[in-house]
């Protein structure tokens, strides 16, 4: 098939298949169509095969079916009155999702069913109901209703029922989705109306045990309370730390230094036991004046008159003064100076009780400071626990007041939603209805008769035409002669056309007796051209002629090729050196008692074997008795001996040899011949064959010259230029007309 793909180019000068033509448009090759037609003439009895199977199947699947008819019914979808935007829950969903969920609910079992219960028919007569099938039309809002049956008026009924079910089911669902709407509704109203009146209870009832009204204001005065005693609390631990920081400073001082630090040490004086903190708010003492001194502050508060350790210090200066005078004008004993020391000594313990006093009031302050500072953040705690639960209080309260609030705004929902159900009850959001009833179809649309038969045919024809080119893909003969060369490697010698051969009569067989203006005739004229004139050299004189199976037409183009070489004035002698079969005496009408194989067991001379064929310038030595051991007889030397005899006498010996694979002979012959042709039969002997029968020739020594195809369909290759060619000069390439076997 390959081959047939790409054909050969045409020889002796006729334009090559799909030639260019000269204005660059690929010419119509008529030999590719030739040869594709012969393709399919030679195995058209498979197309044929092909074809009457397909129909015939067809046919008998046509009369067992039983026919089948479509009922269509139409409906229409549309949106019925609007409804209001605030009656409505959600947006509509895109049109295209509604018919495709329409098509659902019409092909769902339940509505078929229901229809087939509303159709009122036997189970036998449901049963002719094919298939129920729904769908849009185009992007329009029709819904088509298709019913296949067996019964044209029980398919359009069904396809009526069941639009009918569908108006019926659309109605309850609305009714049904309302009703359900509304007791949901209901029910979920009642549910909230209790809630809502236990929380409106519980609300009541936790305001009258913990006085909800005024909570705010307590706490408020909880706030304010807390803030002022958090500001004390932080008042008396400063000043604490405040005396604390002075005590390991007060233990390395003087006491004049000591005394004088707590003199000015704020709520600490000498020799007065109070304290300005623990009798003034903090308010008044962060307001009083900077510059008052501190007599004016003691004198205030009714404590003292003065201030006793500066009297002290002031009297023991005065006395220091006074006796540094007295020294100057009397010595130690006198009176005056002892009086002025005792006076010093009596002022010394004074001051000395002073500087105790004062350090006992400081430590006493300091221990003051402290339980006032805990008892501020007692009372604080006090406060914040109060506040605490104040807040408590407060945030309980605003979670039963917010419960409160979302029942109601629920309740409020339900309700308002209860109402607007009751106002859309009455308006339909879209609208059904039928738009085109189902009538019975008045012609099935299965089986469709001319259309099986015609799509059976195609496939057939089809299936044949595949089967075809398929074997001839799988085909691997030589069939055309540019194989020759490119799978054998020989020279193309020329070709035979097939010739309707008379079995009865072998003498037709020979060229000197067919019409020489026969396409045959002038091939085998052609086939001697090649060989004269294709370089052989001429003292090439002995040629062998075998094939590599039998029945290839070696014997009839051997007895032709030497007939044309005798016409064309060349002694020729044929010899049948087949010695298992030889026929080639037949096809003269001579005897074949004696011949070639008496010469070669020396039982006869080489001139008395020779017979006259009545052909002139053609001698024959015909096969002679068979021998039981052909193989050893033509290794003789007696061979040598003929074939030299022979070379003196004729012009060209021609050698009809066996069958390369068939016999062992043949090889022997070719290779001891100076020349072999190889004949094979076109478009029958396997390349491989040819190949594997080429390796054994050559191995053996044999000089293989070229090839000759034979029995070549003309109308078959294509090679239609050579019939033309023939037809053009009144050639006819088909001998005979009687029926004919394969070529000996």
């Amino acid at each position: 098939m390959t081959d047939i793909l790409n054909p050969p180019s045409a020889r002796h000068g006729g334009p090559a298949a799909g030639a260019v033509s000269p204005g660059g448009a690929k010419a119509f090759d008529l030999a590719l169509i030739k040869q594709y037609f012969h393709v399919v003439v030679k195995r058209v009895w498979l197309l044929a095969l092909c074809f009457v199977i397909a129909v015939t199947v067809v046919l008998i699947t046509i009369m067992k079916q039983i026919p089948v008819y479509n009922c269509r019914a139409t409906l229409l979808l549309s949106y019925g009155l609007p409804v209001p935007s605030s009656l409505t829950q959600a947006e509509i969903l895109p049109r295209g999702e509604y018919m495709d969920t329409q098509q659902l609910i019409l092909q769902s079992g339940l509505l078929i069913s229901r229809a087939k219960g509303r159709l009122n028919r036997s189970a036998a007569d449901l049963a002719k109901i094919r298939s129920v099938s729904c769908y849009q039309v185009g992007k329009t809002a029709f819904l088509a209703i298709e019913v296949q049956s067996e019964d044209p008026v029980l398919g359009a009924e069904m396809a009526n029922a069941l639009a009918e079910e569908f108006l019926d089911f659309k109605s309850e669902e609305r009714l049904n989705t309302s009703q359900a709407t509304v007791i949901s509704l209901t029910q979920q109203a009642n549910r909230l109306h209790e809630e809502l009146n236990k929380a409106e209870e519980h609300s009541l009832e936790f305001a009258r045990e913990n006085n909800v009204i005024a909570i705010q204001e307590r706490g408020n005065i909880a706030a304010q309370h807390l803030a002022s005693l958090s500001a004390q609390a932080a008042e008396f631990r400063t000043e604490r730390m405040f005396l604390e920081s002075e005590q390991p400073l007060l233990a390395k001082a003087a006491d004049d230094t000591v005394l004088a630090a707590l003199t000015f040490t704020p709520g600490v004086v000498p020799g007065m036991g109070y304290s300005s903190i623990g009798t003034i708010s903090s308010e008044k003492s962060t307001n009083a004046p900077a510059q008052r001194t501190r007599d004016e502050g003691l004198v205030e508060y009714g404590m003292v008159q003065q201030p006793g350790w500066e009297s002290l210090k002031r009297q023991n200066a005065m006395l220091q003064a006074r006796l540094v005078e007295y020294r100057k004008k009397f010595r130690d004993a006198h009176p005056l100076i002892q009086k002025t020391l005792a006076d010093l000594q009596e002022n010394d313990q004074a001051s000395g009780i002073e500087l105790q006093f004062a350090l006992r009031q400081y430590y006493a302050q300091l221990e003051s400071l402290s339980i006032k500072e805990q008892a501020a953040k007692r009372v604080e705690q006090e406060w914040e626990e109060e506040a605490l639960e104040i807040a408590r209080k407060a945030q309980e309260s605003g979670n039963i007041q917010r419960n409160f609030s979302r029942l109601q705004n629920l309740y409020d929902l339900v309700f308002n939603r209860l109402k607007e159900i009751d106002i859309s009850s009455g308006i339909e959001p879209e609208s059904v209805r039928i738009m085109e009833r189902a009538t019975p179809s008045s012609s099935p649309i299965a089986p469709r008769k001319m259309q099986s038969i015609f799509m059976a045919a195609l496939v057939g024809l089809g299936l044949g035409l595949g089967l075809i080119f398929g074997i001839e893909y799988i085909d691997d003969s030589i069939r055309y002669p540019d194989e020759v060369a490119r799978h054998l490697g020989l020279p193309f010698f020329g070709l035979v056309p097939a010739a309707n051969w008379d079995p009865d009569d072998l003498r037709t067989h020979v060229l000197a007796n067919l019409d020489q203006k026969s396409g045959v005739a002038e091939a085998y004229r052609n086939i001697r051209s090649s060989i004269l004139f294709s370089g052989i050299d001429d003292r090439i004189r002995t040629i062998a002629l075998t094939s590599a199976v039998p029945k290839e037409g070696k014997t009839t183009t051997c007895l032709n090729l030497a007939v044309s070489l005798a016409q064309a004035g060349s002694r020729v002698l044929v010899v049948d050196g087949d010695l298992r079969r030889g026929e080639l005496h037949k096809f003269f009408g001579l005897e074949g008692g004696r011949g070639f194989s008496d010469v070669l067991v020396g039982q006869a001379k080489p001139d008395a074997v020779i017979q006259r064929t009545g052909i002139p310038n053609l001698d024959l030595v015909a096969t002679g008795p068979f021998p039981p051991n052909p193989a050893e007889v033509v290794l003789r030397p007696e061979l040598g001996a003929f074939f030299e005899y022979a070379k003196r006498i004729y012009d060209r010996i021609l050698i009809d040899c066996p069958p390369v694979m068939a016999v062992s002979e043949a090889a022997i012959l070719a290779s001891l011949a100076e020349g072999s042709i190889l004949i094979v039969w076109a478009g029958h002997t396997s390349r491989k064959l040819c190949a594997l029968a080429l390796q054994v020739l050559r191995e053996r020594g044999a000089n293989v010259l070229g090839c000759v195809l034979n029995n070549l369909d003309m109308e078959r290759v294509g090679y239609y230029y050579y019939s033309t060619y023939y037809g053009y000069y009144d050639y006819d390439y088909v001998y005979g007309r009687k029926d004919a076997g394969r070529p000996g």
